[in-house]
């Protein structure tokens, strides 16, 4: 019997994560026989990458938007699963927006990149860069030791969360970060079985908006990025593009068809090279 070794990293949704995709596995391939490794310790995407190089596992099971935009020689994005909520979600205390916030209020956030784009979105709020799981990172909100949490809102839902959701924040006002809300499925690039056997969960919609979203990334450079991709019925992509250069955020966006997503993307953040440069 062949056997698939799948990776992820600690944490309630990354172990759902890695557990839904076993069962999608198991279900498309009876005859496979299918397991899941729970990798501790490290930052991001960083110690799947590292197992899945050194062959301790076959498939890491990656949330998008902790994976860095270039992947390392010898490993290839083989599939993306059906997309969540991409944007990013307020969860406060008598606010639904972040025009509600009030001046000085301590804001919890996930990422550095959060924080910056939170700082330009909203100035005058102060930011605190959080550790833990979701649910305690929600305590402090209940407590009052924080006004507001700004998160993904993929991980509300997923969680069953979704009722301390106090407002979906805008693309447009609040770029999330790129792949957020979304599931990757990372394979080297030689292990044909590895990729054969998680290609029929790809949601072709969702590749393409991660596609356009990280070619933006990757070609952007070092600064805080956002991206959010739309593919319609009819195949059209739009990418929205943002990135945070000391306070102001810098926006764009290109339409175009979705099989040429990573073009769309070095062109847009070539376009947002072009105007950063004229700051």
């Amino acid at each position: 019997m062949a056997r698939i070794v799948l990776g992820n990293r600690e944490g309630t949704l990354a172990v759902r994560h890695g557990r839904g995709v076993m069962e999608a596995l198991s279900e498309e391939w009876p005859d496979l026989h299918v397991s899941v490794r729970t990798l501790q310790g490290g930052e991001g995407a960083q110690p799947l990458l590292d197992a899945l190089a050194k062959g301790s596992i076959d498939v890491a099971v990656v949330q998008l938007d902790t994976l860095p935009p270039t992947l390392p020689d010898g490993l290839t994005l083989a599939a993306v699963s059906r997309r969540s909520d991409a944007r990013s979600a307020l969860v406060a205390k008598g606010a639904s927006s972040l025009a509600d916030l009030p001046e000085g209020a301590t804001v919890g956030v996930f990422s550095e990149r959060d924080g910056a784009f939170l700082s330009a979105a909203r100035p005058g709020v102060q930011t605190r860069l959080l550790t833990g799981t979701p649910e305690q990172r929600l305590a402090l909100v209940t407590s009052g030791e924080l006004a507001a949490i700004v998160m993904p809102a993929a991980a509300l839902i997923a969680l069953d969360l979704r009722d301390h959701l106090s407002a979906l924040l805008d693309v447009e006002a609040f770029t999330p970060a790129p792949g957020q809300g979304a599931v990757g499925l990372v394979v080297r690039s030689d292990d044909d079985l590895a990729f054969e056997s998680v290609y029929p969960l790809q949601h072709r919609p969702s590749f393409d908006r991660a596609r356009a979203e990280r070619a933006f990334a990757a070609a952007v450079g070092d600064l805080p990025v956002g991206a959010a991709a739309t593919v319609t019925d009819d195949g059209e992509l739009t990418l929205v593009g943002a990135v945070v250069k000391d306070t102001t955020t810098l926006q764009a966006s290109v339409t175009g068809e979705a099989r040429e997503a990573e073009e769309l993307g070095r062109e847009l953040a070539s376009d947002v090279r072009e105007r950063l440069a004229r700051l």
